[in-house]
Parts: C-alpha cells; sequence; structure tokens
C-alpha cells in the first residue's frame, strides 16, 4: 500500500488523483513512482508480510481496514455544507465517491452529484 500527502501548495491533481494540503490519501503504485521525490509530497511504502495478504486479509486486515474506511467515507455531507465548499474540495469528495470531476460542469452538478451519491452508497452499505 502506498500513500502520499501534499506538503506544499493547496491543491495538487495527478492522474485522477486531487491531493488537499496535509490530507493523507492512499495510491496506487504508479502514482507514488510518479510523485516520490517530488518535494511538494510526503510519499509513502507501507510494506505489508508476505504472509498478511491471503490469511491474514480475511481475518485481521479487512476489519482494520472497515474501521479506517468509514472515517474518511462515511462523512455525510449536506447540501448547505456542499455549498459553502470550493470548487476543489467538492471535485475531491466527487473523486472519493468514484465521479469524474471534469463531467460535471459546474457547482450545482457537483453537489447533485456528491448527494445522490451519498444515498447510493448509505443504501448499498459502503
Amino acid at each position: 500500500m502506498y500513500t502520499a500527502e501534499l506538503i506544499k501548495g493547496k491543491t495538487y491533481s495527478v492522474m485522477g488523483h486531487v491531493f488537499l494540503l496535509n490530507q493523507e490519501k492512499e495510491i496506487e503504485k504508479k502514482v507514488f513512482q510518479y510523485l516520490n521525490g517530488n518535494e511538494f509530497f510526503d510519499c509513502k511504502q507501507l510494506d505489508v508480510p508476505a504472509d498478511d495478504p491471503k490469511t491474514d486479509d480475511q481475518t485481521k486486515e479487512k476489519p482494520s481496514e472497515e474501521e479506517k474506511e468509514p472515517q474518511q467515507e462515511q462523512k455525510i455531507y449536506t447540501e448547505s455544507e456542499l455549498k459553502g465548499m470550493n470548487k476543489t474540495e467538492q471535485e475531491a469528495i466527487v473523486i472519493d465517491l468514484g465521479g469524474d470531476p471534469s463531467q460535471l460542469k459546474d457547482k450545482s452538478e457537483r453537489i447533485a452529484f456528491i448527494l445522490e451519491h451519498q444515498q447510493q452508497q448509505e443504501k448499498t452499505g459502503e
């Protein structure tokens, strides 16, 4: 697993990820390789022991991931909260919900997308 944290600047968008200052995000290996060494980022490779992925993934790893993910992804935003955010913050949420901000024309479409996808995730339990 790889993570990156923007340590300089306000926002940075690369390979479908929008980074906000001082917010650590889990990234893919190719994004890690691209950003590692960039002075604007603190990149980390978190080593997983060879035995864990298959054996312990089912017993130990999944509960800890389930504990981490709800803290980040189950934040439910209200329409008024979303209206108070800037474009970059809204786009980061759209990306976290699996959307493509470039397909949304304006603030109202971003807000509608976020509200709709939050409701879908609540129903599916994600």
